[in-house]
């Protein structure tokens, strides 16, 4: 690393999803020098690709590229800079934080991780042969390619139900393949969904393949309790089988859990000193937008506060 190219700030945020855009605002409202960086000129991560949030307290009803939009704006005003970059490592000192990307160099003297986390795939014969041509992870972006037609939803918790309450506007038929005989989903979708004439559940049944020539045309279904394996119409397969953490690149010394979400204590302090960690990259996380703003906002109070004991800020 060339000293010479290296950017410095008080904080960087490492990720434009709600957490870390709630972070963002909060440490250049606190008078920080923060810079946020991720790795997609559009802000918001996953919510971004909802089209009407039921679950975040506002006016009227907002979008989610609309409430990531709004935030960012008021991040600039308050003087954050955001720079587009993926994050490749992460090396960590008692001096600060080196952070490494595919746009340059920066230094930080604390550190937000709030990378959230990407849908999970499958792994089954097909989803990734027909990935654009009948499977989807986004019922926003893709519902409409799919009206009066069949589709199933893998899943069983509040994304997957919220996906089947959406598609069942559009789509002929909805079918909720639900893993586990019981449900993680928040009651209120889930007594939604089981009152919707066009959604339909399969528990305790897991998706082994999908089918189709030049797009999905059948999935192969297996109930776990019978052993009965089916085969089943459907244009479309929309995949909600909960989340990967984005922490590749973190360094090998940071605390994670079994599933690789980086564990922290109560002030979403990590296991290395000056990096912080919010939202859905997190161990623990609630997975509710205002728990994603709350946790953000936290995160950067505390480092902040830290910088300010340190007499760094």
């Amino acid at each position: 690393m060339n000293p010479a190219s290296v950017r410095e700030f008080d904080i960087a945020v490492i990720g434009g999803g709600i957490a870390g855009l709630a972070a963002t605002a909060q440490c250049a409202e606190r008078g920080a020098a923060v810079a946020c960086i991720n790795d997609s000129s559009i802000p918001g991560g996953l919510v971004a690709n909802i089209g009407k949030l039921d679950s975040y307290p506002a006016l009227a009803p907002l979008s989610g590229a609309a409430l990531a939009d709004g935030m960012m704006q008021t991040c600039k005003a308050l003087g954050a800079e955001f720079v587009n970059a993926a994050v490749t490592s992460l090396a960590h000192s008692d001096q600060g934080s080196a952070i490494a990307t595919d746009q340059g160099n920066f230094r930080a003297k604390a550190v937000i991780l709030a990378t959230g986390a990407r849908l999970r795939q499958l792994g089954i014969p097909g989803e990734a042969e027909f990935a654009g041509r009948g499977v989807s992870q986004c019922d926003w972006c893709d519902g409409g390619f799919f009206r009066d037609e069949a589709v199933f939803v893998i899943g069983g918790g509040d994304a997957a139900f919220q996906a089947a309450l959406h598609l069942a506007v559009l789509c002929k038929s909805v079918t909720l393949v639900v893993r586990s005989p019981t449900i993680r989903a928040r009651r209120s979708y889930v007594q939604q969904a089981a009152d919707n004439e066009r959604i339909a559940f399969l528990w305790d049944t897991v998706a082994e393949r999908i089918i189709g020539a030049e797009r999905v045309e059948r999935i192969a279904l297996r109930n776990l309790a019978e052993g009965k394996a089916e085969e089943h119409p459907a244009a479309g397969v929309f995949v909600f089988a909960g989340t990967v953490p984005n922490s590749a690149f973190l360094p090998a010394g940071i605390a994670c859990d079994a599933s690789g979400f980086i564990v922290t204590d109560t002030d979403f302090n990590t296991s290395l000193s000056g990096v912080l960690a919010a939202g859905a990259v997190r161990s623990g996380y609630r997975g509710q937008l205002v728990t994603a703003c709350g946790e953000g906002a936290a995160a950067a109070a505390a480092a902040v506060e830290q910088l300010q004991r340190r007499e760094l800020l």
